[in-house]
């Protein structure tokens, strides 16, 4: 199980690093597919995206009747700090500027109410 653990947090960060179609490990299927629907309900605060908590991972279990081990528990806890610190690394540290993303379209009146 550790095995699959690793290639499963390895295949998280590769995919979060421009990495084509998931090369997901034969037996991680199911995995795969819990972690992107809990990752896809997941919350964001001020620092970024929230990690995903054990209550959400039992609600889930719950709501679609899904027998989650404890063993699965700890690889979903384990893809989902692969995700956090990937995140991390790609986020530039507190204090450093970066310039904000330019619109290829020029600002009108309309596009103004739109936004306000």
């Amino acid at each position: 199980m550790a095995d699959l653990q690793k290639l499963l947090c390895a295949e998280v960060r590769r995919n979060l690093k421009g990495g084509d179609r998931p090369r997901i490990p034969a037996g991680g299927e199911l995995l795969w597919r819990w972690f992107s629907d809990l990752s896809g309900t997941r919350q964001a605060g001020f620092g970024g995206p929230l990690p995903i908590t054990f209550n959400e991972i039992a609600a889930y279990a719950r709501l679609f009747a899904i027998p989650i081990a404890p063993r699965h528990v700890a690889i979903l806890k384990a893809m989902d700090a692969a995700f956090l610190d990937e995140i991390a690394e790609s986020t530039p540290p507190s204090g450093v500027k970066v310039a904000p993303r330019v619109s290829p379209r020029p600002l009108s009146g309309a596009l103004f109410d739109a936004n306000f």
